[in-house]
């Protein structure tokens, strides 16, 4: 199972766990949710999430919180 923030499990519940976090795939132009999310931190500290899109295999990244 992947690790995820506790405020993604607050904002979206359950659905949290099934990979809803979304962002920006500029191959598709559209946002997509990301498959295998994964967390991880910048080097100021800011919390970020990474993965590929589940439609075209792109890797995506999202800053911030998701």
């Amino acid at each position: 199972m992947v690790k995820l923030f506790t405020h993604v499990l607050a904002k979206y519940g359950p659905h949290a766990q099934s990979g809803m976090v979304q962002a920006y795939c500029v191959k598709c132009r559209e946002k997509r949710d990301i498959k295998d999310p994964q967390e991880t931190q910048l080097k100021n500290g800011r919390p970020a999430v990474k993965g590929t899109c589940p439609d075209c295999g792109t890797k995506m990244f999202r800053i911030g919180k998701p």
